[in-house]
């Protein structure tokens, strides 16, 4: 069942019907959210935050602006960066260091999430050496898996610009990789 038919469904009145979304959308805002983060609990918080937000809010979601995923995104990518800034003396955005707090539930979804040791060199890699607007531009592309086209209408960065970011990206990556 898509998206639209599902969002109808909910509007309608069949409220039962809001669990196949977030079942469809959470583990991949799960891992966007975190990377961002790097915080587990943090990360559930803002999830459910997004979640409860994006229920509120679904009779405005227009399907002839955005795909509900793109959608779902930028709320989430909103509500995420509006809460970094609220906290930003707290938190360092673009530090990942292991949590050793973190539960052994979480160190499942961290070892689901970043699968290889090949994937944690480019992540280190890319906080090496990108800006703050090239890493999201990249963290939203290579870890959710957004096109182009979603990464724009999600940050609101022009779309010509996001081609770029991830040519001039990809290109500083591979030379850091290539060094270590």
């Amino acid at each position: 069942m898509d998206d639209a038919l599902i969002i109808k469904k909910i509007i309608a009145g069949d409220k039962n019907e809001y669990a196949l979304l977030m079942d469809r959308y959470y583990k991949e805002l799960f891992k966007y959210i975190y990377n961002i983060t790097n915080n587990y609990e943090t990360t559930e918080d803002l999830l459910q935050e997004v979640f409860l937000k994006v229920y509120n809010k679904l009779n405005k979601f227009n399907s002839d602006k955005a795909s509900f995923r793109t959608w779902i995104y930028r709320i989430s990518h909103h509500h995420t960066i509006n809460f970094l800034k609220k906290k930003s003396n707290q938190m360092n955005l673009y530090t990942y260091e292991y949590d050793d707090t973190i539960n052994k539930a979480s160190e499942d979804v961290i070892k689901n999430t970043i699968k290889d040791k090949q994937i944690t060199r480019i992540q280190k890699a890319m906080e090496k050496v990108l800006k703050p607007k090239h890493f999201e531009i990249m963290a939203l592309h290579y870890f959710s898996n957004l096109n182009p086209k979603e990464i724009s209408e999600t940050t609101n960065i022009p779309l010509k610009t996001v081609y770029k970011a991830i040519k001039s990206s990809i290109k500083k990556i591979k030379k850091e990789v290539g060094e270590q």
